[in-house]
């Protein structure tokens, strides 16, 4: 029997979506996938679109795509669901086929908004890491509005507002707009945890936009509002003295650019001199901004900028260092070209090992054995689980053997010190499955630098960032996760028939030693994490004065602990309080008032000259961040030997060698570590704790801190003093503008 494909790709998309259960949000033409927000379906065209992963077509190749089965499976999958669907009843059919023309007009007078804005600041202050003057600034004028709670139709639960960015065109009017959700839910919304769409019948060759000056020199364009709005912040100082216009695609759509420059070249008589491509650090970030090398202009100059930090803008906001790099078109397609040979080598590896598993002879399997061979891919998932954590609690015990080894804690702690800016667990794991490792990446994260890992290497494991599930408990006290659920269990959960249960799971991620890859020497030093200061080489009073009141701030801000470091007194206090060393008087003490734990001073005396004070406030800061409120958790020795592990890392850090003296002194604590090694400790807390501590302080003075010198805004432009000042100019009066709207 012939197969007739254009009736096969007639099958309603959203028909095969309700077939399977899989869940959906409804915006007017389009739907949008709750598990995948970057993946949407145009009901008109019967077509999905993935961003993320750049991905499209009919429902063949959705199946493909959402399912990651091989064409052939889905073909299966594909026939199962059309006779499904050819023997539903006609009113099921209508429900698909019938669709009313589109023909909706965006109207924001229709739109419910609240007179407060409170749940939107506090969301964008607490959530995404803006200053909330400039946050106060936005709501007052108008370029941030909140929405009505509002109450999901499917859990009937009552969702917070949502934050809307509205669209203006060059007269004012409101064309369209941006809904972002304040609900974090990584369950319902996926990786993002929070529901993001553009509100049906806002006018397409819009979006979210606002300038500085008249904003007619220079063009930045960005895929959301909350990127433009992080990127202004950071560069307000610089931006607020230029004509600068920014414009949100809401995703990678070039065609509001287009419409965004000739709206420019009618009102300004001209194009703007610089189109910037600001869209995410990603593959498809980067193909959106290759697209514009098509369009040279003359007198126009197309750049690409892209954050140092994390995949988009407001990761560079939160990471408290504003740093971004910039290229050329032609660098951008370069490094393009190298994320999209990873991609493909991965898409590669994938299918030789679909192949492989697929029946030699090509003949479907019937539904059974699809079945058990579902179960049976569930079943490795599992075993491959289990083995990797079996690998992650050797690494770990293998770390935690080293404390009875003075020269094995001076690798470890060389190692911590390099300041990798992964978390205190995944660094004692990395050090555990290779000790000679130096800079360690993802696959992806090489790749992305234009670098690739050598065939054949096997990679270390380490615990990906944590993901909330949602569970099930059935009534036989079966624990099922909610994307694995029936149907029906859904149903009775949401009905509170069923009980429902959160939980952090840790996924377990590869990652690799720069040793494993085609890295050449001349990529290193932007391979490199960076380092406050090297000391070795810098002994300027006004560095080393630097890195001293960095590490009195984070006491200060982190610690909530007051230093003294210029009463006289401090001698006396100290030779009466603290015993005698091989030095003298003791150089400095935490104090801490037994009767109020949270009251904890760090007392220094006043005659140190810096390289002392700077060493020694180390050794009670690492005090404070692993005993202020413990009393029994180690003996005395134990605690005293954690500090100096703690400051021998914050100092080999700044590029200071502690050296036998330190070496010396640990020994003398411990008795050439022997009380460690016969120290009682099962749950190996030790090293751990001592990680924990170092990486935290290392990690903020690399945040303060470059080359010896204050990171300054420009370089952290969203400190509140500076938010204050550039905020004095922001907001123009809404009755003057003629032009969009003004920062």
């Amino acid at each position: 029997m012939s197969i007739n494909r254009e009736a096969m790709k007639a099958l309603p998309i959203q028909g095969y979506l309700d077939y399977q259960g899989i869940a959906y949000t409804t915006e007017h033409n389009r739907l949008r996938l709750v598990d995948h927000d970057s993946l949407v379906i145009n009901l008109d065209k019967n077509a999905f679109y993935w961003n993320s992963r750049q991905k499209s077509g009919d429902l063949g190749d959705f199946i493909a795509a959402y399912e990651d089965v091989t064409p052939k499976e889905a073909w299966v999958k594909w026939v199962d669901y059309s006779n499904y669907y050819n023997h539903q009843d006609s009113d099921t059919k209508t429900k698909y086929v019938d669709r009313p023309s589109d023909n909706y007009a965006f109207d924001f007078s229709k739109w419910k908004t609240s007179n407060k804005t409170t749940n939107s600041q506090d969301y964008l202050v607490n959530e995404r890491g803006f200053d909330p003057t400039f946050v106060t600034r936005l709501a007052n004028a108008g370029f941030i509005e909140q929405g009505m709670p509002r109450q999901d139709r499917v859990t009937k639960e009552w969702q917070k507002p949502v934050i809307l960015f509205p669209w203006f065109d060059e007269t004012g009017k409101v064309v369209g707009l941006d809904q972002q959700g304040t609900s974090i839910d990584f369950e319902k919304f996926g990786k993002r945890g929070t529901e993001k769409k553009i509100a049906a019948g806002s006018d397409s060759q819009y979006g979210y936009n606002f300038h500085t000056g008249n904003g007619s020199e220079r063009l930045i364009v960005f895929e959301s509002p909350i990127d433009a709005l992080s990127y202004a912040q950071m560069n307000f100082g610089r931006l607020a003295k230029e004509n600068t216009t920014f414009l949100s695609l809401s995703g990678t759509d070039h065609q509001k650019v287009l419409s965004q420059l000739d709206r420019m070249n009618r009102e300004n008589g001209h194009l703007p001199k610089e189109l910037v491509m600001a869209t995410d650090n990603d593959l498809a970030g980067y193909k959106a901004a290759d697209y514009f090398d098509v369009m040279r202009f003359e007198g126009m100059t197309n750049l690409r900028q892209v954050p140092t930090i994390g995949k988009d803008w407001n990761d560079q906001l939160k990471s408290g260092v504003n740093a971004y790099k910039q290229m050329s078109i032609d660098e951008s397609h370069k490094r393009l070209q190298a994320l999209e040979t990873f991609v493909n080598q991965n898409q590669s590896t994938n299918k030789a090992h679909q192949r492989q598993t697929t029946d030699q002879n090509q003949v479907v399997m019937p539904k059974s054995q699809r079945q058990a061979r579902s179960e049976n891919r569930a079943e490795r998932t599992a075993q491959n689980r289990t083995n990797n954590e079996k690998i992650i609690q050797d690494a770990l015990q293998r770390v935690e053997s080293y404390k009875n080894d003075p020269a094995e804690i001076k690798k470890y702690l060389d190692f911590v010190a390099n300041g990798q800016n992964y978390s205190a667990r995944n660094t004692m794991l990395i050090y555990g499955q290779r000790k000679d490792a130096t800079i360690v990446m993802g696959y992806k994260q090489f790749a992305e630098r234009g670098i690739q890992v050598n065939k054949g290497e096997t990679g270390m494991k380490i615990y990906g960032a944590p993901v909330k599930l949602k569970s099930i408990i059935t009534e036989s006290g079966d624990r099922v996760y909610w994307r694995k659920a029936t149907p029906e269990q859904r149903r009775a959960a949401q009905n509170k028939q069923l009980e429902t249960r959160e939980v952090l799971h840790y996924p377990i991620e590869t990652v690799f030693d720069v040793k494993q890859t085609n890295a050449k020497l001349e990529d290193l030093p932007k391979l490199l994490p960076n380092r406050p200061v090297n000391l070795k080489t810098e002994q300027s009073p006004a560095r080393l004065e630097n890195v001293y009141q960095t590490l009195k701030d984070y006491a200060k801000q982190q610690q909530k602990v007051r230093v003294i470091d210029d009463r006289p007194e401090s001698i006396k206090f100290l030779s009466e309080n603290k015993p005698m060393t091989s030095n003298g008087i003791a150089k400095g003490a935490m104090v801490r008032d037994k009767k109020n734990p949270d009251n904890t001073l760090i007392i220094l005396r006043n005659d140190l000259p810096i390289t002392d004070r700077i060493s020694t406030l180390a050794h009670e800061m690492g005090h404070v961040s692993l005993h202020q409120n413990t009393d029994q958790s180690h003996p005395a020795h134990i605690k005293e030997l954690q500090a100096e592990l703690t400051s021998y890392v914050i100092l080999k850090n700044m590029g200071i060698e502690p050296g036998e003296g330190s070496e010396s002194y640990m020994s003398g604590w411990t008795d050439n570590l022997k009380k460690v090694s016969d120290y009682k400790d099962p749950k190996n807390t030790i090293l751990a704790e001592v990680t924990k501590a170092s990486t935290s302080i290392t990690d903020y003075l690399s945040s303060k801190l470059l080359n010896g010198e204050q990171i300054q805004y420009r370089e952290r432009e969203n400190t509140p003093i500076a938010a204050k000042v550039a905020t004095q100019q922001v907001m123009q009066n809404q009755s003057t503008e003629t032009q969009g709207r003004s920062i």
